[in-house]
């Protein structure tokens, strides 16, 4: 149920696609398998964190490029989850992302491009997010999700100046040549996993991430450090269940934050889980490690889920409850 008179939140998400989600009882390569379901929903790292913000009684804006030949079938399955979206049209087709989960709750995830772009697509996807940075109550903008071919690199990072001159917060949570190219407007947030960050700080494609358990603590807390010195405000790098660390420029610390375990269905969209919640957080003017805090209760909450996005409220305040008592680790930054 949407809560009257709350500020909006507003999210960049210029990358709309098409999830197909599968479940398999074995994911084998070079075998042929069958599925035992598949369930196809709107996508996009965006409409994870609107469907958190719906499942909380909050207004959420998705501002997307919706390609002209899957364009009915996209908008509808929107409209049919309660989404407010502005659609900016474009040529060509929607992405896919292929979401093959085991039954062991092994999940493997191919994430296609979707059709290129030109400057005049982008332009009016820019003036798009301008107009409702102007036309909303929001205190926040989240732009999420990769950028689609023919993007300029640093899209989100003229998004986040407009944000700026609006006097909105902008996170950023992106592919990691996208991310990096926004530090240099300064993001008052970037919120990559690690894989994603390291990738961003060591220049390195990001076409391939895959987990690493190996000194997990102390690599997030010097990549959330290395961001905040390349440009961003604050920098939450997340570790999946280990935590995350959140480094802040202004206070001069970062933090680690350990997360909570829980039985997990699929941990698919977790990261837009967990920005959502830090999202819900500002716009009720939380301090950031509040917000982490928040944010890493619904993260947790979202793995109890299939859908991407889906959240318990009342889940996520059980656990928020726990992440309070959990030990925080503090240090300088260097």
């Amino acid at each position: 149920m949407r809560v009257e008179g709350t500020r909006s939140v507003l999210i960049a998400t210029p990358n709309l696609c098409l999830d197909r989600t599968q479940l398999v009882p074995e994911l084998v390569l070079g075998g042929v398998m069958r599925a035992r379901s598949v369930e196809v929903t709107a996508g996009g790292k965006g409409v994870n964190i609107a469907r958190v913000a719906r499942a909380h009684g909050r207004p959420a804006t998705v501002v997307g490029l919706v390609a002209d030949n899957d364009r009915a079938r996209l908008l509808r399955l929107l409209a049919d989850e309660g989404a407010d979206v502005v659609d900016v049209p474009m040529p060509g087709d929607t992405r896919n992302a292929v979401i093959m989960i085991e039954q062991g709750g092994r999940t493997t995830i191919v994430n296609e491009q979707g059709s290129t772009i030109d400057a005049g697509t982008w332009g009016r996807y820019r003036d798009a997010v301008a107009r409702s940075l102007d036309s909303s109550r929001t205190r926040t903008l989240a732009c999420s999700g990769s950028l689609p071919p023919g993007a300029p690199e640093d899209g989100y990072g003229q998004l986040v100046a407009l944000a700026h001159e609006a006097g909105v917060l902008a996170l950023v949570d992106s592919a990691p040549g996208a991310l990096r190219a926004s530090l240099a407007s300064g993001p008052d947030l970037v919120k990559p996993n690690l894989q994603e960050a390291e990738a961003a700080i060591t220049g390195a494609s990001g076409l391939l991430l895959t987990d690493a358990d190996s000194d997990v603590r102390e690599r997030a807390m010097d990549a959330a450090a290395t961001l905040c010195r390349l440009g961003a405000r604050n920098a939450a790098v997340t570790a999946g269940a280990h935590g995350v660390a959140l480094a802040e420029t202004g206070a001069g610390r970062i933090r680690w934050f350990p997360a909570v375990k829980v039985d997990v269905v699929s941990a698919v969209g977790a990261g837009d889980s967990f920005l959502a919640g830090v999202l819900l957080a500002l716009e009720t003017r939380e301090a950031w490690g509040a917000a982490v805090r928040r944010g890493s209760a619904t993260a947790s909450a979202s793995c109890e889920h299939l859908l991407a996005g889906g959240v318990d409220p009342r889940r996520a305040a059980e656990l928020l409850a726990l992440v309070e008592r959990q030990p925080v680790t503090e240090k300088p930054m260097p």
